[in-house]
């Protein structure tokens, strides 16, 4: 199983997640975008990354 990182974000007052539809290979890439993110919405906003299986599988080597 291969994961991905989506990023997500709450509207104020809210625990409905709002997906982004932006993905990221690695958790550092998706924080990073969060981060510049975060400096251009007015920060009534939790931007979120969380862990998703990307459905690909990875390589079995036997």
């Amino acid at each position: 199983m291969k994961l991905i990182f989506v990023l997500i974000y709450f509207m104020p007052g809210t625990f409905d997640p709002i997906d982004t539809g932006m993905t990221f290979e690695t958790l550092d890439e998706c924080n990073q975008a969060a981060f510049e993110m975060s400096s251009d919405f007015d920060m009534g906003y939790s931007l979120q990354c969380i862990p998703q299986d990307s459905g690909e599988r990875n390589p079995v080597v036997s």
